[in-house]
């Protein structure tokens, strides 16, 4: 069986963690909120990675600048990471929590690509039908690509289901090469 990622364990923990806590949507938007701040101000990761500065020094910043505007469990995750040497991982740490998040509540994403923007009922009616299909709630996620000259391709728990175009016309071009001719 294979290990988890690094970034997948400690946002289980801390998940853990909040659930006994704050709650994990409070713990949710501090992560948010400090993965915001630190690519906002790279050199503030600059520093909290480097090891020519001490870690009593590294500790002292944070404590003077987010020690009152974040959550307990928070800013002891946060201590962790930085006396561990991963604040680097804060953004992959976030990711992992979002989707045990999601697990937890039921809830899958769907990537929708289509050749032109769906409009809100054409993307409530794909929402629907997603959704009877998993049994899950659904956030879709859509994005334009022209390229798929028509209709849409859904990406949705690792698999694709894919209505384009260009898909069809490709199915339509490989059955006539493979039909004999006269």
């Amino acid at each position: 069986m294979p290990s988890r990622s690094v970034p997948r364990k400690y946002a289980e923990a801390l998940f853990q963690l909040a659930e006994k806590a704050e709650g994990p949507r409070a713990i949710l938007g501090d992560l948010e909120s400090l993965v915001g701040l630190l690519r906002r101000m790279p050199t503030l990761l600059s520093f909290l990675e480097s090891p020519d500065v001490g870690h009593e020094e590294k500790l002292k910043l944070l404590q003077n600048s987010l020690r009152e505007k974040v959550k307990q469990s928070t800013w002891l995750f946060l201590t962790l990471l930085l006396r561990r040497k991963r604040i680097e991982l804060l953004p992959e740490i976030l990711a992992e929590f979002v989707a045990i998040d999601e697990e937890k509540r039921g809830v899958q994403r769907a990537r929708v690509v289509s050749a032109v923007s769906l409009e809100k009922g054409e993307e409530k009616l794909l929402t629907s039908a997603l959704r009877r299909i998993t049994g899950k709630e659904i956030l879709v996620e859509t994005r334009v690509d022209p390229a798929i000259m028509g209709g849409v391709v859904v990406y949705l728990n690792g698999k694709v289901i894919d209505g384009s175009a260009r898909n069809r016309l490709e199915e339509l071009r490989n059955q006539l090469l493979a039909t004999p001719a006269n």
